[in-house]
């Protein structure tokens, strides 16, 4: 039944939690649920603010160094993955380390340290402060970081006739192909192994809001701020032209952004859990907006493995 106003609620389909993502938080309460708290995570598992608050409230401690773990710690790295140097530390320091790091994200670190081995200069297309990133690069002994074209500009010149572009998983895929194009242009007669590794759930959540965009007034991306994914979806929206916002979803919608808006469009992060979803479409119903729809399709349901001690 529709009502009055032609008031209109549009989500985008796939949107939310990956299979990286569902992995590293199984992964987190099997460790509660085995070890009981405290349980250490290297930095935030996964990054949702909702998420991290409400594993803190179960037990877990968030921290960003090993410094000051106590001895015989439970730790878990978190979906982002680390670079070996500490992975070599906090083993030598004999706490436990459980690695919930993201198998698609493992299989970027096998591929730098791969063409490294093969005498190739190693060119990372990602944001240079971001954990997945940093962790990739410390696969390698040298290695260089572009986060925009003017970045390309401003590469070294480099001799070597081999070069492996590797991505960030969670980039922008038109950004990301100007980027490398970019390269080709800044390198050209170079033999150069482009290795796009932004990720199936990346990709398929950018693809639903670009359509989602076209149909709507403005377009509501939930998710956190430091949400490499979710942030890249607020700038697909935007640029198919939509207006696009960034939210968290839990306290509805900053003032004056749902004025003289017909059809709203949500999508969200691959961090962002169902709920939020559901507290901004609540928030959107007392607000007049009752009418939903869906667009897209559910994506092919990937699971990964938790790490071999939680199988049995």
């Amino acid at each position: 039944m529709k009502h009055k106003g032609g008031k209109k609620i549009i989500i985008a389909v796939p949107h939310g939690f990956c299979a990286g993502v569902r992995r590293a938080l199984e992964t987190v309460e099997k460790a509660l649920e085995l070890y009981g708290k405290p349980v250490y995570v290297r930095h935030e598992i996964v990054h949702n603010k909702y998420v991290v608050d409400s594993l803190r409230e179960k037990g877990v401690v968030f921290l960003e160094s090993s410094s000051k773990l106590p001895k015989k710690a439970h730790l878990v790295f978190s979906a982002h993955g680390v670079p070996p140097e500490v992975e070599d530390d906090v083993a030598r320091k004999g706490y436990d380390i459980i690695d919930a790091t993201c198998p698609l994200v493992k299989k970027i670190h096998l591929q730098a340290v791969s063409y490294s081995s093969k005498g190739y200069t190693i060119i990372i297309v990602g944001h240079k402060k971001h954990p997945e990133v940093v962790g990739t690069a410390g696969q390698v002994d040298e290695c260089h970081i572009v986060e925009s074209l003017k970045d390309v500009e401003k590469l070294p010149e480099i001799k070597n006739k081999r070069i492996a572009c590797l991505t960030q998983t969670t980039l922008s895929a038109d950004d990301t192909r100007e980027i490398i194009c970019a390269i080709k242009k800044r390198f050209r007669g170079r033999k150069i192994a482009v290795l796009n590794d932004i990720c199936y759930a990346t990709q398929n959540r950018q693809n639903a809001v670009k359509a989602l965009a076209k149909k709507c007034d403005a377009v509501f991306i939930i998710g956190s701020e430091n949400s490499s994914n979710a942030n890249r979806l607020r700038e697909v929206a935007e640029k198919t032209g939509a207006k696009a916002y960034l939210i968290s979803g839990e306290k509805g919608a900053p003032p004056n952004t749902l004025r003289g808006l017909k059809k709203i469009g949500i999508s969200a992060g691959a961090s962002t859990p169902e709920i939020l979803i559901s507290k901004f479409i609540s928030f959107l119903n007392k607000k007049g907006w009752h009418d939903i729809e869906t667009i897209g399709s559910e994506e092919k349901k990937i699971v990964f493995r938790l790490p071999e001690r939680f199988e049995n």
